[in-house]
């Protein structure tokens, strides 16, 4: 499964908790639910059956569909 985030300005960010799912494709582990809701990257943390991602923006999307867009953040998760 793919998620991104486009639209959100620098720093702000989305959490998701993903049941049954066990890998993210990209970001940084995080050792607590605690340190994954306090980080300022994209970021997972895997327990309980569960893995939470939290995705980061790197910033303002600055085109439209007639120009490419910059900043957002994505990573895959898989079961």
């Amino acid at each position: 499964m793919s998620f991104s985030v486009s639209e959100l300005n620098a720093g702000s960010w989305v959490m998701f908790e993903l049941p049954g799912f066990t890998t993210a494709s990209s970001g940084t582990a995080q050792d607590s639910l605690d340190a994954l809701r306090k980080a300022s990257t994209t970021s997972y943390y895997k327990a309980d059956g569960s893995l939470w991602v939290k995705l980061v923006s790197s910033g303002d999307v600055l085109g439209s569909q007639a120009a490419a867009a910059s900043g957002g953040a994505n990573l895959q998760a898989s079961k």
